[in-house]
């Protein structure tokens, strides 16, 4: 981990023991493993991965750590199977805004097998509860390949309850790109299912471009199947 990652860890570890918390801490721990690994619209690895996660709420500020295994190697794009191609560290701080759901945050995208440098990015996310739970999502590349890309995302998502035991969400995501250079427009956009039972769930995504020319030959994957764990605690 470098520097800044370290930096950036300690000033949350120092937050959270210098404010006392308001609530009991919860955690939560889970692996997502996914028939390719899509971000944003751009395809990272077309082939088999696998996702865990840790994330920690209920503290001042919401603690996370995310990764991807490639399960399976994709050669076009440089990734080997069996290891870890990324581990991002990231946190955020709900806005004490009345009404809506707002919150601010930070990601440390890493790459510990590779040669690129970490990307960082700061973002303000704001969410209703209404049907529907439309929500908007801004972020902003601070450094690395993304420094002074701006993303948007719009999202809807619904949840039905099928059985006291078996959920249905659905969910629909439209983004939009400018980067530093390059064509900005509305880049592409996501619908999902997933079905749950108890701590499991199958979930499907289809996701296609808008303007051919933002994602360009990034975009390689129209269907991303998935199935995944998690447990709360």
């Amino acid at each position: 981990m470098n520097k800044v990652a370290v930096s950036v860890a300690a000033a949350a570890l120092s937050a959270l023991v210098s404010v006392p918390a308001v609530k009991a801490a919860e955690a939560s721990v889970g692996l997502d493993v996914k028939s390719a690994y899509v971000f944003r619209g751009v395809t990272l690895n077309e082939n088999v991965v696998a996702q865990p996660y840790l994330e920690v709420s209920g503290l001042p500020i919401d603690l996370g750590v995310w990764a991807n295994f490639d399960v399976e190697s994709d050669d076009a794009r440089g990734y080997t199977d069996s290891q870890f191609s990324e581990v991002d560290i990231y946190g955020s701080y709900s806005l004490p805004i009345e009404a809506v759901d707002a919150s601010i945050g930070y990601t440390e995208y890493t790459y510990p097998n590779g040669d690129l440098e970490a990307d960082r990015e700061v973002s303000l996310s704001v969410g209703l509860d209404v049907p529907l739970a439309p929500s908007v999502g801004v972020y902003y590349g601070l450094d690395g390949g993304i420094e002074e890309n701006i993303y948007a995302q719009l999202g809807i998502g619904h949840d039905i309850e099928l059985s006291e035991a078996i959920g249905l969400s659905l969910g629909g995501v439209v983004g939009y790109l400018n980067p530093d250079s390059g064509e900005d427009g509305f880049s592409h956009y996501e619908l999902s299912a997933s079905v749950s039972y108890d701590f499991l769930s199958v979930g499907v995504a289809y996701i296609d471009q808008i303007d051919d020319d933002v994602l360009g030959d990034a975009y390689d994957t129209e269907v991303v199947g998935s199935v995944s764990a998690s447990y709360d605690f």
